[in-house]
């Protein structure tokens, strides 16, 4: 079994929708009365901050307080990080997911464990052209804790701890209640995990899909 997680693992979230959406946080603040003078110089500090955050809602809260603003200012647009997309737009897959994601299908039982609000995860995976159907079970945590899930996994399609792969690209989040369950755990380098050194306890860690694959067939 390969459990992944999507955001940032099988869609490219980092490079793709969060500057959409924070574009969108941001004038939704300069209309509420935040002056940041050159809105584009604005959107640039606040798209690099967001890749040293833990969170984006952390992000648009240390920002908004740079202005003399609170916690409350900033969280009157924190709902836009999780409205549905634009009919048209697109997002982009990290390199090679749909391709990889095919091929394993037909040799390893595949379930995606994601964490935030489930209609628009769901949104993410439509708009990003991954069929739902490869996936055995889906789950979404609505608070991120992943934990659970696994072992609800384990246990559904009866699978060894040691025999299940989780990929994903939050250590925390991710990667070490894997390893708490004993399972094995593939780090994906991308987003904000690109700033992530390989600990010794992770079995591998990756840049892209494919190395997953190659991984499997060791």
């Amino acid at each position: 079994m390969i459990i992944f997680d999507l955001d940032d693992t099988l869609i490219d979230t980092s490079g793709s929708i969060l500057p959409f959406k924070l574009k969108e946080c941001l004038k939704q603040l300069v209309a509420r009365g935040l002056a940041v003078g050159d809105f584009e110089a604005a959107y640039e500090e606040l798209v690099w901050a967001n890749t040293r955050a833990g969170r984006s809602e952390d992000t648009l809260v240390a920002f908004v307080k740079k202005f003399g603003k609170d916690d409350a200012f900033a969280s009157g647009v924190l709902d836009e990080l999780t409205k549905p997309l634009p009919s048209n737009f697109s997002v982009a897959t990290t390199p090679y997911a749909k391709e990889i994601l095919e091929c394993l299908k037909t040799t390893h039982t595949l379930s995606l464990v994601t964490g935030g609000y489930a209609p628009f995860q769901m949104e993410k995976l439509e708009k990003a052209g991954i069929d739902r159907s490869i996936f055995s079970k889906i789950a979404v945590s609505e608070n991120s804790i992943k934990k659970p899930f696994y072992e609800d996994l384990i246990q559904e399609f009866s699978t060894l701890p040691q025999e299940a792969v989780v990929c994903g690209d939050r250590v925390q989040i991710d990667l070490e209640p894997a390893r708490e369950l004993g399972m094995k755990t593939v780090h994906m380098r991308w987003g904000r995990g690109r700033q992530v050194p390989k600990e010794d306890w992770m079995d591998a860690q990756i840049e892209n899909l494919r190395e997953l694959q190659g991984i499997l067939l060791r």
